[in-house]
């Protein structure tokens, strides 16, 4: 991603954890409480006012509700690519993935015997892939031990290796595990005095501990502390507010189900509980070559919120500001120490560079520390000799050809850090490969230049060796004429 979409990204979001649109005193009857009090003022706030959509409406609503940057839809089952309203289901059906999109209850119909509004329920009925809907059925959510379905995001299906639980059951790729954890809190508040009447599979899923099974329970617990909530969320609850009129709570405060279901059920919740910036400090350089570092920082305090992204801001501009530069965040956020690893640095150059953490209040930075990458000499610097003789920089000269004419180099490398690019400019020039392994050209590699001139004159272009460490490329002009 280019740099300023990373600074636009993490505006954005810092931006839509700050101002989640929460209407002033939406939740205030459920301050001070906790465990099932707490689910039982929540089920109430979200209950009054909902307005319920018609199973038709869902249709519409999708082009509101879940489509992303690009105008398409929001399909968290697939990879497909769907024009809202075009490429939904019709009579037609589908046959394979992709064909078409459909509406998918998270909590089957089935569950409940279609009865309204959990049948049109925006927070139960997301817009998904046709044939992945299909094989999904009536399953419930888990995790697979072997799948004997997979989708092509890698979305699978197959016996559950979950404690609790060893039916069949479908598995939703990590990115939106959290996603649908959320929707199963909401389910098991909103209808709390519904679902655990609920049959067929929904006996796996809704029961006695605030509405959900034991598994359930510990399931949806681990995927919400997994994969946190994401802007994506936050903006699908505010569309779906602007249409039927109440919110998903979860979504609204990160960690709430902690208070009902999880860790926190002694604790009083409180609605204006004050949370800060993160603090972050420590910023360290390790492992720094002539090309790449390990930058780290370590998180002091979380600021009473939810940590939802971790990293590093760098750029060669001292005292550079927060928030802008390059930014590498984290595989998973932390509460402690990370670190990130940088590549494609440039050698004898001096970087600055701060550590990051996001919580709900916004992102916290650390102080600026600095580092300098080391300079290449011939110990280190990847290096390439090409026989015959040529030297970077030079010209193969082809001389005056009536025919076609080939050369052919020797490379012999070392000191590489993998395999090499090769590619060549100019119509009347190739090249015998456009890969030479790390290994190949280590030992060796005889590379044949290949001159086929088509038209009288003079010919020129230029023979590119890029890759495996090499800074900057290795170039070599190519001439010839006929």
């Amino acid at each position: 991603m280019k740099l300023r979409n990373f600074i636009l990204s993490v505006l954005l979001f810092s931006f839509f954890f700050t101002y989640a649109e929460i209407p002033a005193g939406y939740y205030n009857s459920a301050d001070g409480k906790s465990a099932a009090a707490l689910r039982t003022a929540l089920k109430t706030i979200i209950t009054n006012g909902h307005s319920v959509t018609s199973y038709q409406g869902l249709w519409t609503a999708y082009k509101t509700t879940d489509v992303n940057a690009s105008g398409k839809i929001w399909d968290m089952y697939s990879n497909c690519t769907f024009t809202p309203v075009n490429d939904q289901c019709g009579s037609d059906g589908y046959s394979n993935e992709c064909d078409c999109y459909n509406r998918e209850h998270t909590s089957p119909q089935s569950w409940f015997n279609s009865a309204s509004p959990m049948v049109s329920d925006l927070f139960n009925v997301y817009p998904t892939d046709g044939k992945v809907n299909g094989m999904r059925s009536n399953y419930p959510y888990g995790e697979v031990g072997t799948a004997t379905y997979k989708s092509g995001n890698g979305s699978k299906l197959g016996s559950s290796s979950f404690s609790g639980y060893s039916g069949t059951v479908f598995e939703p790729v990590d990115e939106y595990k959290g996603d649908f954890a959320r929707t199963y809190f909401y389910m098991a508040t909103r209808y709390a005095d519904q679902c655990e009447s609920w049959t067929g599979e929904a006996t796996a899923v809704y029961g006695s501990i605030n509405g959900l099974t034991e598994y359930a329970k510990n399931l949806f617990l681990k995927w919400s502390r997994q994969d946190p909530v994401s802007r994506k969320e936050i903006d699908r609850n505010n569309a779906v507010y602007g249409i039927q009129n109440n919110r998903n709570p979860f979504i609204d405060y990160p960690g709430l189900e902690e208070y009902i279901w999880g860790t926190k059920t002694s604790d009083v919740f409180y609605v204006n509980a004050s949370v800060t910036k993160p603090s972050v400090s420590s910023p360290t350089a390790t492992n720094v070559s002539y090309n790449s570092a390990v930058l780290g920082g370590t998180v002091t305090s979380t600021g009473g919120g939810t940590i939802t992204e971790t990293g590093i801001y760098y750029s060669t501009t001292d005292g550079f500001a927060d928030g802008t530069g390059t930014k590498v965040s984290t595989s998973s956020p932390s509460t402690s120490t990370f670190t990130v690893s940088i590549n494609g640095l440039n050698s004898s150059t001096t970087y600055y560079f701060k550590a990051f953490a996001t919580n709900s209040a916004g992102t916290g930075y650390s102080s600026q520390s600095s580092f300098k990458t080391s300079t290449l000499s011939s110990g280190n610097e990847p290096e390439i000799i090409l026989g015959n003789p040529v030297a970077k920089g030079s010209t193969l000269n082809f001389g005056k050809v009536t025919a076609n004419s080939t050369k052919s180099l020797l490379i012999k490398t070392k000191n590489l850090t993998g395999d090499l690019s090769v590619s060549v400019t100019g119509e009347m020039f190739s090249v015998s490969t456009a890969t030479i392994s790390k290994s190949n050209a280590e030992e060796g590699y005889l590379l044949n230049v290949n001159y086929q001139p088509t038209a009288n004159g003079s010919h020129t272009g230029s023979l590119t060796i890029s890759g495996g460490g090499l800074t900057p490329d290795y170039v070599v002009q190519l001439t010839g004429s006929k």
